[in-house]
Order: C-alpha cells, then structure tokens, then sequence
C-alpha cells in the first residue's frame, strides 16, 4: 500500500526543502514532517480506519489544518470529554477544563496565558497557552499517538496564534497599506531587525516602485518604528488565470512570529490579501503560500508581471524568483520557463554588487567582515562574523552554533541544546537533553500525586488517600493533591474524617454493608 506519496526525487526535493547543490540545510520544517509520517503509532492508526488523509500531507499549513480537524472531531465524538473550550472560535473537548464566557482571555489582559475552568474545583485558573493546549490536545485519541516533535509544534503555534489574537483584541500597534516602499528598507525605521532581511538600508526600495505592481505593509508601534512588514504583490495570477493578491514572506522585530502573525491577521481582517506566506518553518519555501481560510497552496503556480531590465534596481526575491526577460513575467516554481534567478543580493541581473568583494557578508549584522562562519537562527543557516558571535551558544551536541534564543540548558544535567531537539516537558516548561535527564530531573525537584498522574512543585500540595486496590481486595494508601481530595469529598466521592480519607468503592460497600 501507498503511504508516502512522493513521486521521485525532485518531489522529494521540493517537500523537504533540500538544497539543489547538497544535501539540504537543517530545516525545523524536514524534521516535523518525517518524525510525522515515520511515526508507527499513527501509522497503525490510519490502517486500522482505513483513512491515510493524516499521511498524505505536503505542507505545514497542511498538517496544521488537517491535524487540529483531527483533534476538534476526535474531542467531540469521544463521551469521555464533555466540556467545551472555546478558543479562537474553534471548539475543542476536555474531560477536565472548559472554557466560560470570556473564551480563554485573561481579564489582567495576559498575553501568553490562558484563562479555564477546572471542572473538578469549578474554580478559574489561567495556564500558559503552549501547555494548555498541549493538554488539550493529548486528551483526544488522535494527541495520544501524535508524534511528541508534532505536539510541541502544534503548541508553539497556538501560542503565537494565541498571542497574535489577544493583541488584536487590544491593539498596540497601526497597520499601513501604501507605497512607502522606502520606510520598509530604512535602518533607521526597522531597528532591530537583525538577521531578518538582507536588503535593509541597501537603497533597493525603487524595484517595487518600478518593476512590480505592489505595496507596502507594515506594521508601527507608537513612536512609527516599523514592528513587521511584507510586500503585498496586487496582481498575482494562477495557472488557471484566477487573480490573487499575495502576501510576501513576513520580516519583524526580533523574528518575532508574533509580529508577524500580527501583520497577517490584520491584513485578512481588512481585506487586503486573498492569500499569505507561510510563518514560521518552512516560509523561505517560494511555494509555501496559505490561503486566507489556511488552505495551503503549495500546488498553485503563480506568477507576476515583473519589468526589470539587465542594469535595473534588483532586490532580493523570496517566491518569484525565476524570471523570464524576454515576456517580463516572474514565477514562484522552478519548472517554469526562466533566464534568472532573482534570489541574489546581486544589485541588478548584469551581477553587479554593492559589497567589497574581498569581504565577507555578515547576514545577521548585516554587515561586511573578514571572515564569517555558519550559524542557525530560527532553523536558518546564516553567515556571522566570526568575531562576533555574542548572540550565539555553542552546543556540543549538535557541533554548532546556535542563536541564544533557540538553545536552552537542560534542567537537570545543564548542557546546552536546541530547544526543536530536545526533550520538551510542558508541564514543568523545561527542556531536557533525553528522557532520562527529564525523569531525573522530576524526581529530583518535583512530587508525585498517583491519582492525578502529574507532578506539583510543593509537597504542601499534595497528600494521601486510600484507594481500593482490585487485585488485593484491600485499601491502599495513594499521592493525591489537596484540591482532588477536597473535590472528592465534596462530590461525595470520598468518605473518612480528619487525616484519613476513602475513595469511595460501590463494591467495598455492598459487602461491607
């Protein structure tokens, strides 16, 4: 039976990512994609219902869409989670949080929280939203064979999707749609940008002005810094004639996926795009365009009108980078008829370049240097000045260098790892080298509560309560925290006094009765 579909190697090639001169860049994207499909447990699962939809996916977009449908339907059809969360208006299923009319937002105006109801205590309670929804998603019967790579990922983008809708629902920042194509390129304007776009301050500005039907958009904060921007192409065609108006690959602050989910939201909400680059990995891919809805589009061709001549102003292009000169059209899929390739740095198609030639380029710095060696930023391969390598960590591991916000030390050992490698513990938010650092590290600085099956960081929150035991016919004493004892007893679920409290068991009673 058929479960990879890929037909051939360049088909393998434009699903991965690979580099076409060797043997491909480590990609954030490649590696949750194969841990996806490689995965025994789902792959077990798609045979025994006789549906291989979860195996046939070509794209992040893809398997976020697709997966999440998964987890919202497996909720819902499973009696065993009766209570509704509402986020982001999708309705997802918990057997023990739900959502009240506030719909997760915190009323302190928490930005990375998540505001729940615990239907045990019927208290409200607010938990970071990576780890909610990490918990959420493992309740279904689809999270409990997810790969742990595709979990982590999902959580991280609900996070940054969570955060993108909050600051929507108090905007601090103004969203521009215009041809200051130049405020977008300016140093002074996109302060901390670094490592984000190789044609800042380059005077490459008049190309969307000249060559291509265009415009700005931009996010600013209050003082009219730029936070976010993406060049919007207005007239963008398919291969079956239809008009599109796409939204470019996003640059921000700081690589702030936030920011640039931000941007994204704010242009659908206006109507200004029809369509938008990919966030996050896999968005250099020219063909990792998303339809408003999150449909992906890594099957469309497009292409643009594009009039640049052999000494014109060129900048750097992320999707319509194969250029036909003689009919003036740009294409976002290499199969297509083209003279050049316009993913250069190269100041026009003649070659010509604005850097000392015997310098080297320094793309996180965005400067000219002596001499540059690799480095990953965000799952991207860049040059950095060797003699500027302060916002990089070695890491033994991976026998390379690593940006300090991409690495983590394990908790329980202290090495430095990449944090899309390692060992993620939602619930302690900690990062750990393997599984063995991780459950050294819970037994060393956590406790245990047996009915729960979680761990508390204070002693003073947990206790003990005896559970019948089947296999012995007796009681025996069990870790439970204070609130599901409490909650027990209250319910009535429990019976006893003082320090010693019984799981109530209908089986113990009726021969005891």
């Amino acid at each position: 039976m058929l479960i990879f579909n890929i037909n051939g190697y360049e088909d393998f090639q434009s699903l991965f990512g690979m580099e076409a001169h060797g043997n491909g860049v480590k990609s954030r994207k490649n590696k949750i994609l194969l841990a996806h499909l490689k995965n025994p447990a789902l792959i077990r699962y798609c045979r025994e219902h006789d549906d291989w939809s979860l195996l046939h996916i070509r794209s992040m977009a893809e398997l976020k869409q697709l997966v999440l449908g998964y987890i919202m339907d497996n909720g819902k059809a499973d009696p065993k989670l009766p209570n509704k969360v509402i986020l982001i208006g999708n309705t997802y299923w918990s057997s023990q949080y739900r959502t009240d009319h506030m719909e997760g937002l915190c009323e302190d105006f928490d930005k990375k929280s998540v505001r729940y109801v615990n239907t045990k205590a019927e208290h409200v309670y607010k938990m970071k939203a990576g780890k909610f929804f990490s918990a959420i998603i493992k309740e279904t019967e689809i999270g409990h064979i997810l790969s742990e790579q595709v979990v982590i990922w999902l959580s991280e983008e609900f996070t940054q999707d969570w955060q993108t809708y909050t600051m929507g629902q108090t905007p601090d920042a103004e969203l521009h749609i215009d041809d200051n194509f130049a405020k977008i390129y300016d140093e002074y304007y996109c302060r901390s940008f670094n490592g984000c776009s190789c044609m800042v301050g380059r005077d490459r500005h008049s190309f969307y002005e000249d060559a291509v039907e265009a415009k700005a958009a931009y996010l600013t904060d209050k003082e009219g810094f730029v936070l976010a921007r993406a060049i919007l192409f207005t007239n963008v065609i398919d291969e079956n004639g239809k008009r599109w108006r796409l939204l470019e690959r996003q640059y921000s602050k700081e690589s702030s996926d936030v920011l640039k989910r931000l941007l994204v939201d704010l242009c659908i909400k206006g109507g200004y795009c029809d369509a938008y680059k990919n966030v996050g990995a896999g968005c250099s891919e020219s063909r990792a365009f998303v339809q408003n809805d999150g449909t992906s589009l890594t099957d469309k061709k497009f292409s643009i009108k594009c009039e640049l001549d052999t000494y014109d102003t060129l900048s750097y292009q992320d999707s319509f980078k194969y250029y036909d000169y003689d009919n003036s059209i740009a294409y976002n899929y290499a199969d297509s008829p083209h003279d050049y390739c316009l993913d250069t740095t190269d100041v026009n198609l003649d070659g010509d370049s604005d850097e000392d030639e015997d310098q080297e380029y320094d793309e996180y710095h965005d400067y000219n240097c002596d001499e540059v060696r690799t480095c990953y930023y965000h799952g991207n391969a860049i040059s950095v000045d060797v003699d500027n390598l302060e916002d990089f960590v070695w890491v033994d591991s991976e026998d390379e260098y690593f940006h300090k916000d991409d690495v983590s030390q394990c908790d329980a050992c202290g090495e430095w790892v990449v944090k899309e490698n390692a060992t993620y513990n939602s619930e302690v938010e900690a990062y750990f080298c393997d599984s063995e650092c991780e459950a050294k590290y819970l037994k060393e600085n956590f406790y245990y509560s047996e009915y729960d099956d979680d761990y508390y960081r204070n002693v003073e929150d947990l206790t003990t309560i005896q559970k019948w035991d089947e296999e012995t016919q007796c009681y025996k004493e069990i870790t439970i925290s204070c609130m599901s004892r409490d909650w027990l007893i209250q319910e009535g679920k429990a019976f006893g006094g003082n320090d010693l409290w019984f799981i109530s068991n209908d089986q113990f009673l009726k021969q005891t009765a």
